[in-house]
Formats: C-alpha cells, structure tokens, sequence
C-alpha cells in the first residue's frame, strides 16, 4: 500500500488484518488530516516506513491514529 496523499481519511485502514506494509512518502502529513482511527485494527505486524525527517512526529501521529505499539515504523 503506498500513501502520497495529504490526507488520510477516518478508519481509512480499520480492521484490514492482511496488511503487512505501508509505505507514507509524503512529508506533509499533519495531525489534523489523519482521520480518528485510520489505522485502528491493523495487524501489529505491519511496518510503516516514512520518510527519514518526519519519524519521530509521524510515530505520534500513527499512534495518535490508532497504530499498534508493536508494528514498526522504519525511515
């Protein structure tokens, strides 16, 4: 799954078990424009790689999102 969106919509990703990576490769995403559970319900498998700069504010957004504790988020 590859996001080059702005925006992530809410439970965009809910419930999807069979995801095992997603890749975000735009550096504009912000808290606001990730919908309320967007990830909520992904394996906790899945890794997440973002870009290098945006790491550590994206962990808080995905988290914030509904990402697991356990997936990977990776540069």
């Amino acid at each position: 799954m590859l996001i080059s969106n702005i925006k992530i919509g809410a439970k965009a990703f809910y419930g999807c078990m069979n995801l095992k990576k997603i890749t975000i490769k735009t550096s504009g995403l912000k808290t606001t424009k990730v919908g309320a559970k967007a990830f909520k319900g992904i394996s906790s498998k899945v890794k997440v790689y973002v870009p290098a700069k945006k790491l550590t504010l994206y962990k808080k957004i995905l988290k914030k999102a509904g990402l697991s504790a356990k997936a990977t988020i990776k540069k």
